[in-house]
């Protein structure tokens, strides 16, 4: 037992410390943009999110699915279908950059105005979420590569990539947008430019005598059985950030309905503040994930339901300290990203309430990457999916016309709820089947 916690801690710890580094790339981004920007530029920016999100989530679910291939191959015994998973991950990662970077440059504008940024806001949203589109391969890259370097053995250089990343993004921030005066083009350019840093980081491990994993010709030429195995493993993955996404475009469509620029501006904060905890959890869940599948490739069962148990106690632990961190900062918040008087007070009041969800929401993603792990993809994809577009929708047209703006802020809590109770089934389910 100690030595499963041992490796669990190895595993999970760094991967949390980078998932949670890599979110505060959205407060970062939210503190210079409404120090440089004010709340117009926050509520322009919140808009685009979404759709950059979308782009990204190509890379997260491409490097996710080859990590689980990775893991599980390793489990097994078989390193050749791990470097192939490897090499073609890398070949889906340059044709979707290509691919999606064109067709997301072509519905940037409608997207943008159906989202409701108005002629107030595209100034600030075109020229953001463009430069992050043509330079989207460093992200979906980098991405792609701290999950591959996890599942090869080494979620300390994953996180100290993460880490290299975030200091880039908050000295170039503050030189671009502040310094500079660049404003929101110079956030979009920080940002690329500090994955590029970490991708550069990411390149040079796999050619060093630290990578099992290698940049190898071989490992390059098409296997289209293992690329559709790889999509289809990674499809929870995608699921996930498409949760977030999901999140966002709604919260923000109610937000404005509900509270106008005030609404949006408020919620750009509480938006940060709900990716860095959904991030900090699946940084959990990431680091649990490589365990988890090279045990079931192993075929050691019991190990791999230890594991699990681990991995859903220091979820619930994380998502109380996180809750109550919240409700201590809560005034200080808005401050730190320029906000103030109604409108701060509305952001400091929907962090209060939105906060209560990550008491449930770190379980969920344990659930979904475990389920995942272990070959449970429906299972998996149902508790992504059916959160994002079933529960989280109903709440947020439902809650809001009653509650107003209150509404909108218990839509994450109560949603969760009601995700969490399928879970609960889920396992009643499975102690059942022991007891027969």
């Amino acid at each position: 037992m100690k030595s499963d916690l041992k490796i669990f801690l190895r595993y999970v710890c760094p991967s949390m410390v980078a998932m949670a580094v890599a979110g505060s790339y959205s407060i970062v981004d939210t503190v210079f943009i409404g120090l440089g920007c004010g709340k117009v530029g926050l509520a322009a920016i919140a808009l685009t999110w979404p759709l950059i999100l979308l782009f990204c989530a190509f890379g997260d679910c491409i490097g996710a699915g080859a990590s689980v291939i990775i893991a599980q191959s390793r489990g097994a015994k078989n390193e050749n279908t791990a470097q192939k998973a490897f090499g073609n991950m890398l070949l889906l990662l340059a044709f979707s950059s290509i691919v999606f970077g064109a067709l997301f440059l072509a519905i940037l504008r409608p997207v943008l105005a159906i989202s409701g940024a108005d002629s107030e806001m595209m100034p600030y949203a075109i020229p953001y979420a463009t430069i992050l589109i043509v330079g989207g391969f460093p992200c979906m890259f980098t991405m792609a590569a701290i999950s591959a370097i996890r599942s090869d053995g080494s979620p300390i250089i994953a996180m100290w990539i993460v880490i290299i990343e975030l200091l880039g993004n908050i000295i170039l921030d503050w030189l671009f947008i502040l310094y500079f005066g660049w404003g929101a083009e110079g956030a979009a350019y920080a940002t690329i430019a500090s994955q590029a840093i970490g991708g550069i980081f990411a390149a040079a491990y796999f050619i060093s005598p630290f990578s099992k994993l290698r940049f190898a010709l071989a490992n390059l030429i098409p296997n289209f059985r293992l690329m559709r195995e790889i999509n289809l493993t990674g499809i929870p993955i995608f699921g996930n950030t498409i949760a977030i996404i999901v999140m966002l475009v709604l919260h923000n469509t109610q937000s404005l309905r509900y509270g106008g620029t005030d609404g949006l501006a408020a919620y750009t904060l509480v938006a940060a503040l709900e990716s860095l905890g959904s991030l900090l959890m699946t940084g959990l869940a990431s680091g649990l994930q490589p365990l988890v599948a090279h045990l079931y490739g192993e075929g050691d069962n019991r190990r791999q339901n230890r594991m699990g148990n681990l991995g859903y106690a220091a979820a619930f632990a994380a998502g109380i300290i996180l809750m109550l961190f919240s409700f201590a900062m809560r005034d200080e918040m808005p401050t730190y990203a320029g906000l103030s008087g109604a409108v701060a007070t509305l952001a400091s009041h929907g962090v209060l309430i939105s906060s209560t969800a990550f008491v449930f929401l770190g379980i969920i993603r344990v659930a979904a990457y475990y389920y995942q792990s272990t070959g449970k993809i429906l299972h998996s994809s149902i508790i992504i999916y059916g959160d994002a577009f079933i529960v989280l929708p109903l709440c947020l047209f439902i809650l809001p016309p009653f509650f107003g703006m209150d509404g909108v802020w218990l839509a994450m809590p109560i949603s969760k709820l009601f995700v969490f109770a399928y879970i609960c089934k889920l396992w009643a389910q499975k102690k059942r089947r022991r007891m027969q």
